[in-house]
């Protein structure tokens, strides 16, 4: 699944599933009597072909197969799509429009990633007390958003959080990675080590492993 819900691959396949809207579903476009186009942002598109393409790399029957389908059909309906497209172009003030709400659904994921970011920091205060002690509070690009290391005597316990803000009464989903997390601690398949990597006077590269 990408980051931002924006497409999900199937594996061992060139399908994907792209984010679509309820009033794009409403607003399609029939192409003939059984075939609709729905227009939708470019950058989902781009990120499923993406991701289909990370899925499928080396796979050359895989490859070829969506190849195929496109030779033999899928180019007389993107010709019709294309007239449909150039029939119907979007005004100058509806593209306005369009790009302003795109710029301003960013402004307000990006303040609402802010707002958590800030409350873990201990900027702005939380809306109630956290589980455990956020002193030493190290922020990850790869997994999770944070790791608290947390002193309990002579005891270190690594805490992961993952931080989300919804505005669903559901509670936030996690991406494959976030999972992949989740569940390794869960079952306690978590293996701390410890490297001290230096280099001595001679030059030499020192790792030492515990």
């Amino acid at each position: 699944m990408d980051p931002d819900c924006l497409a999900i691959s199937i594996p061992n396949s060139s399908q994907a599933f792209i984010l679509v809207n309820r009033e794009e579903l409403e607003q399609r476009v029939l192409v003939d009597g059984s075939k609709s186009s729905i227009m939708i942002d470019e950058s989902r598109v781009i990120r499923a072909i993406e991701i289909i393409d990370a899925e499928i790399t080396g796979k050359n029957k895989l490859i070829n197969a969506w190849k195929n389908k496109l030779a033999k059909g899928f180019g007389a309906i993107r010709h019709r799509l294309s007239s449909v497209r150039r029939s119907a172009p979007k005004s100058k003030h509806v593209r306005e429009l369009e790009a302003e709400n795109r710029r301003l659904k960013d402004a307000a994921n990006k303040e609402a990633g802010t707002i958590v970011e800030m409350q873990i920091a201990g900027l702005i205060p939380m809306k109630g007390k956290p589980p455990f002690p956020l002193r030493n509070i190290h922020q990850m690009h790869y997994g999770c958003d944070w790791l608290s290391m947390v002193w309990n005597g002579d005891d270190l316990h690594l805490i992961f959080i993952e931080s989300n803000l919804t505005r669903t009464a559901t509670n936030p989903s996690l991406t494959e990675t976030e999972g992949l997390f989740r569940t390794a601690v869960g079952n306690k398949r978590v293996f701390p080590h410890h490297c001290h990597h230096w280099v001595d006077m001679q030059g030499n590269m020192h790792w030492d492993r515990t």
